[in-house]
């Protein structure tokens, strides 16, 4: 029998493990257009997004599924992580079984569930599509191996073979990068079972909003010169980098870093300041969604530290959102990155290589003392986030994409988009 006519009144399942706005956004305008999809969010991970699902399922209870754990749980703590996984796989897979889609498109999900919910789609005879965010096994073998030795670098290796397995094992990859697709397997390659699909942001959500902003006041930062990081800190990023900021720049009385996360790795870099006698250093949990473009605002520099591990094919999502607002952005990450190649080439800031705090604490005290440059840069940012991130673009590619997959009656639905209405900057300074 045809797997394919069993499901065939199912809905498409996103699976968004990192809940991320971009997505979801996608799942709604599908939604509205009485496309059949459920998006399937991860309500115990401890992220900035995290905050904003609450409204999601007030907002759309028939289109959200969230699946959560006994606790939540962060990205710091390696036991703890996998330990949250582990669980959240399973949970996911009950929620499937309940109602089993007619596809999977699985994205930012860590290998492990993701490995364990597509052994579920082949035992169903349900197409998967592997929504390729970040090459896990190589940065494993980094972070692991630099914390473990030849141990961690072994597990890296394992996870990578796992993860090819599984790129392998899918119907068709979606690649955000161009590069990407070099390090897909062979099979795939030959197959043609992959497309390459940029990340966006939703830049409606994000106008661009004068630093002296409610928000801002409420914290004192209207008063101040604000370099502001805002997002998840894990493995990933350098928090040396912030501390090594925040001691070149203690002369400058009015100027703040200003570091807006939760989790483990947030309240090490709090504590971590505190015994530094970094006071310029700015601690603050993650922000309701609704205050983050006055958070973003309040920046005279946005930045983003990142180890040499992060490597070229993470593209921090951040970056996407820093671009929305309207300001310039420091950027430590491998130059082949892409989020790099988009800063270089919106003129919207400056990007170091990973591991060079000189290099760092030089970009952001040059702009600090070129305002003209900060407003130019900004403006240039958002121009390319208007043109870039057009829902226009995305939605007739994503279809396409479901059908190379060999879901036909996906492409059924013909949907009208529109662009919306541009934000021009103002007051950036």
């Amino acid at each position: 029998m045809n797997p394919k006519a069993i499901y065939i009144m199912s809905k498409a399942a996103l699976i968004d493990y990192g809940c991320h706005s971009f997505t979801y956004r996608l799942a709604t305008h599908l939604d509205d257009q009485g496309f059949p999809i459920s998006y399937f969010a991860n309500g115990s991970l401890e992220s900035p997004n995290l905050a904003s699902l609450g409204t999601w399922i007030h907002e759309r209870p028939s289109l959200v599924r969230n699946i959560t754990c006994h606790a939540p749980y962060g990205k710091v703590s390696l036991s703890g992580r996998l330990k949250g996984e582990v669980e959240w796989a399973g949970r996911c897979i009950e929620a499937l079984e309940k109602d089993p889609p007619i596809v999977i498109i699985a994205s930012t999900v860590p290998l492990v569930p993701l490995l364990r919910i597509q052994a579920w789609a082949l035992r169903h005879g349900i197409p998967f599509v592997y929504w390729l965010q970040d090459f896990q096994g190589r940065a494993m073998h980094d972070l692991l191996g630099r914390k473990f030795g030849f141990l961690g670098k072994l597990a890296g290796n394992l996870a990578s073979m796992w993860e090819q397995r599984a790129l392998a094992r899918s119907d068709m990859v979606i690649t955000i990068a161009p590069g990407h697709e070099k390090q897909l397997p062979r099979s795939v390659l030959k197959s043609g079972r992959h497309a390459l699909l940029e990340n966006w942001a939703n830049i409606e959500e994000i106008p661009v909003l004068p630093p002296d902003n409610d928000w801002a006041r409420r914290h004192g930062f209207h008063r101040t010169t604000n370099i502001v990081y805002s997002g998840t800190l894990g493995l990933k990023h350098d928090l040396d980098m912030f501390y090594a900021l925040a001691a070149a720049l203690k002369n400058r009385a009015d100027t703040r870093i200003v570091i807006v996360s939760s989790g483990q790795a947030a309240d090490f870099v709090r504590q971590e300041a505190a015994s530094r006698g970094l006071d310029n250093i700015v601690s603050l949990p993650f922000q309701p969604y609704a205050n983050v473009p006055e958070v973003l605002a309040s920046a005279a520099i946005l930045i983003a530290p990142l180890e040499r591990s992060a490597g070229s094919f993470c593209v921090p999502s951040k970056i996407l959102s820093y671009l929305c607002a309207g300001r310039p952005t420091v950027l430590a990450i491998d130059a082949e990155n892409l989020a790099a190649k988009m800063i270089d080439r919106a003129g919207a800031g400056i990007t170091v290589d990973p591991g060079h705090p000189e290099k760092f604490i030089a970009a952001v005290t040059w702009l600090l003392d070129r305002p003209e440059v900060r407003l130019e840069a900004g403006q240039s940012a958002r121009n390319y986030a208007e043109t870039a991130f057009s829902i226009v673009r995305v939605v007739p590619r994503f279809l396409k994409i479901l059908d190379l997959a060999g879901c036909e009656v996906l492409s059924i639905p013909q949907i009208p988009v529109t662009r919306p209405k541009p934000l021009r900057v103002t007051n950036a300074g």
